[in-house]
């Protein structure tokens, strides 16, 4: 365990240190314009209830985007004590600083749950008098309870809680290595991890259901929350080559991380294209063979009113194209073309939580609208970049006492 580490080499960059709170102001405020710009033009020149129902669902399909980054990363670490793997720890805290900022983005979900507490259905049309709505569906699953605002609240409380426990959990026994580099404590959390994992494969799936599916409650798919842990996991991936090739090219992590893992990272990436492809044909397949007029609505909105346009690009943004772009070997270890492909993904990945959320508006795809849509997207992506910092001011951007540190800065891919 005997490594020696350049101070200067895993810390952040000085003139980052000053940049968290200037960028989640930033962010806060592109997120207060693109609200604005929907609840003012979304509804067109005279249905202002259509207005809030746009930015209610932007500012819900942005919180989401936010949100992803985190609970891929929170899997990614659970997985990899699980898993006893060597090859990451190198970059794992990077990770780890994305996954312990989970708490800070769930706060950006308070708004929402004001608005229901409040009873506005804007967002959630289950969120009225039972009496007002008149799909049979939903009014006997606000009837059996499960859809009330108390009790939305409150599992949407007990969501936050478990993930952002576990979060602070395994960052603050990283840290503690840090300081006194116990074994015992890489052992605690391969112990946990197995348990862990279940309790978070239940928790996104709710959560997936209640925050997002529960938009157009009479629809359902047991495929959902897999359908937004494998958006998740793909956006993750993204953000960690984005991550630390930024960290490389301010001079940190010299050394550290190399090619080898930039390689995997690109496999990952690749594998999600695939994994998030297959489950969303999965889903899609199910429901159109079935042709069950409730289930096959949440299709019928994006096939309509110009989202058939948006919906078929996805197929070619978020497939077909990265399939094609990442499915060399030679890509995935070149820094330049792996970058181009990290930035597009995430680029898709928004456009995926908004190919979730936004056509459940109804009233077709609205141009304007949308624009203010998309400065909501890079007022998310502000607010994590400075939520990020804010955790990593003052940490080292690697686990700098891991046992298993020895394993990571030696590791190669084999040549087959």
């Amino acid at each position: 365990m005997g490594l020696k580490y350049d101070k200067e080499t895993i810390e952040l960059p000085a003139s980052w240190k000053s940049k968290p709170l200037p960028l989640i102001a930033l962010g806060l405020i592109l997120l207060t314009v693109s609200f604005t710009i929907g609840l003012t033009v979304g509804g067109g020149s005279s249905d202002s209830e259509r207005g809030m129902r746009f930015a209610t669902h932007s500012y819900l399909a942005n919180f989401i985007f936010l949100m992803s980054f985190s609970l891929g990363a929170l899997f990614f670490i659970m997985v990899q004590f699980l898993t006893r793997a060597g090859w990451s720890t190198a970059i794992r805290r990077v990770a780890e600083i994305k996954m312990a900022i989970l708490p800070y983005s769930g706060m950006l979900f308070i708004p929402i749950l004001g608005l229901v507490l409040t009873g506005n259905y804007a967002l959630y049309e289950w969120n009225q008098d039972p009496s007002k709505i008149h799909n049979s569906l939903i009014r006997g699953k606000i009837e059996d309870g499960y859809l009330q605002s108390n009790y939305f609240t409150l599992r949407s409380v007990v969501y936050l809680l478990l993930l952002s426990g576990m979060s602070i959990w395994f960052f603050n026994k990283s840290r503690a290595q840090d300081e006194s580099g116990d074994p015992e404590l890489s052992l605690e959390r391969q112990k946990w991890s197995g348990p862990f994992i279940m309790v978070y494969a239940l928790t996104v799936s709710f959560l997936a259901f209640d925050w997002v599916m529960s938009i157009d409650a009479a629809w359902f798919s047991t495929i959902f929350g897999v359908y937004v842990f494998a958006a998740s996991m793909l956006g993750f991936f993204s953000m960690m080559v984005i991550i630390n090739m930024a960290l490389q090219k301010a001079g940190k992590l010299k050394g550290l991380i190399n090619v080898e893992h930039y390689h995997d990272l690109g496999k990952f990436m690749f594998g999600f294209v695939m994994f998030w492809s297959y489950i969303a044909f999965s889903q899609l397949v199910l429901i159109w063979y079935g042709n069950i007029p409730e289930e096959t609505e949440w299709y019928r909105v994006r096939l309509n009113g110009g989202w058939q346009y948006y919906s078929y690009a996805l197929i070619a943004v978020h497939f077909a194209i990265p399939f094609l772009g990442l499915i060399s070997r030679h890509v995935r270890r070149h820094r330049a073309g792996l970058l181009f492909w990290a930035c597009w993904l995430v680029a898709v990945h928004w456009m995926d939580m908004t190919y979730l959320v936004m056509p459940n508006v109804k009233g077709g795809f609205a141009v304007i609208p949308m624009l203010g849509h998309l400065v909501g997207g890079v007022g998310a992506l502000a607010v994590f970049a400075g939520f990020f910092l804010l955790k990593a001011t003052n940490v080292p951007l690697v686990a700098v006492r891991d046992p298993r540190m020895p394993e990571s800065l030696t590791y190669s891919n084999p040549i087959l």
